[in-house]
């Protein structure tokens, strides 16, 4: 039984308890409430991730560098999968001041299966088990539905779904091979509930968060674990990378001020460390900042209200049709040039610095919807 499970059960209990004792049942109501403490106190053993081969797709940056950060610090061998080979080098470089775990990084998109299976062989090959799969490779894109084309969908499902897919069917057998497995499904706030001018990105991860909850039902017997996380807003540097389209100065803004808003964005080592916990203790769910609990238990339980308030946020958002693609790169001068934002710049700024974010000015292969980034070094 999972600790998630455990709190449940516990709160379940407890409650009932507590109606059996407005009733007056005091003997059942006792017995019931012992029952609550003992499910919620009962110990468990954290697993350890120690000597475990674990796979981080996306591992170069932001989250998928903080992640790779702590499972190292907890002595895991850790490889890395993303497409840029300059940003896996720094990588490497950053996570070999980390002693305790070994970091092996292998330039791949995932997007392409070939490609993707040989990096699992590789894995295999090299520290002769995979423990942990962590799907976190993922992009953003953030503009009106109308300025959103065909491409910018598929592009969004083939590396938010059908990578995560094809990624689990080659972690599967290999985890079987050892008798146990971990996967870690990164899907978003965005993959619970819907959000305006993030129609591309909404879709990508609703799918895959569906994908995701249904096989854990299906790979439990085989004691493969699956924790799907939703995650709001973080502070892990990725407005640059994102991609904008219609207003794009605007649109980088209201997207940017969010992410690096105190009190309602979390900072990415911390992200880091609930996403391990809950894998660690088999959590079917990880949901933070608080702000993102209450936007889901707003959606579900009353969803009328939260579409009225939806529709009211999209009517404040920016307006243009420009179909034009932009990187956060080619997108933040607007913002950079306000005064008030200065405070929240610097905390954009180094945690940009510290997960390895750096500018760059092809939308169309952050998008991945070309093999190459431009030969271009400087914005246009």
């Amino acid at each position: 039984m999972n600790r998630g499970l455990r709190k449940e059960l516990a709160l379940l209990t407890g409650l009932t308890s507590l109606g059996l004792l407005l009733l007056n049942k005091k003997p059942l109501a006792a017995a019931l409430g012992l029952g609550a403490a003992a499910v919620g106190l009962w110990p468990v053993t954290p697993k350890s991730f120690r000597n475990r081969s674990v796979i981080i797709t996306g591992g170069s940056r932001g989250l998928g560098l903080a992640l790779a950060e702590e499972f190292l610090r907890e002595g895991a061998f850790v490889t890395l999968l993303a497409r840029d080979t300059q940003e896996l080098e720094k990588a490497q470089n950053i996570l070999d001041q980390i002693p305790e775990g070994q970091v092996y990084t292998m330039g791949c998109d995932v997007t392409q299966p070939e490609a993707l299976a040989h990096a699992f062989e590789h894995v295999e090959s090299r520290f002769g088990r995979i423990d942990v799969l962590v799907n976190n490779a993922g992009t953003i894109t953030v503009g009106p539905f109308e300025t959103m084309e065909q491409p910018d969908f598929d592009a969004l499902v083939e590396l938010q779904l059908n990578a995560v897919i094809h990624a689990v069917q080659l972690a599967v057998p290999a985890f079987r091979r050892v008798g146990e497995g971990r996967i870690i499904n990164i899907s978003s706030i965005g993959g619970a509930v819907p959000v305006p001018h993030m129609s591309t990105y909404c879709t990508g991860k609703f799918a895959m968060a569906g994908f995701s909850e249904t096989i854990a039902a299906e790979l439990a017997p085989d004691n493969i674990k699956v924790t799907t996380v939703y995650p709001g807003l973080m502070r892990t540097g990725s407005p640059i990378q994102a991609v904008f389209k219609g207003n794009h100065e605007k649109e980088y803004a209201w997207f940017t001020i969010g992410d690096v808003a105190p009190g309602i964005s979390v900072n990415a080592n911390r992200a880091a460390k609930l996403i391990i916990e809950g894998s660690r203790n088999g959590d079917a769910r990880v949901a933070f900042p608080w702000v993102t609990k209450l936007g889901i238990l707003g959606h579900a339980v009353l969803p009328e209200t939260y579409a009225f308030i939806m529709r009211q946020a999209a009517r404040t958002l920016p307006k243009s049709s420009s179909k034009v693609r932009k990187t956060g790169a080619q997108s933040k001068g607007w913002l950079e040039r306000q005064l008030w934002f200065r405070p929240l710049g610097k905390t954009l700024h180094k945690a940009e610095s510290e997960l390895n974010q750096v500018e760059k000015y092809d939308a169309n292969f952050n998008l991945g919807l070309t093999p190459e980034p431009a030969p271009q070094l400087t914005s246009p």
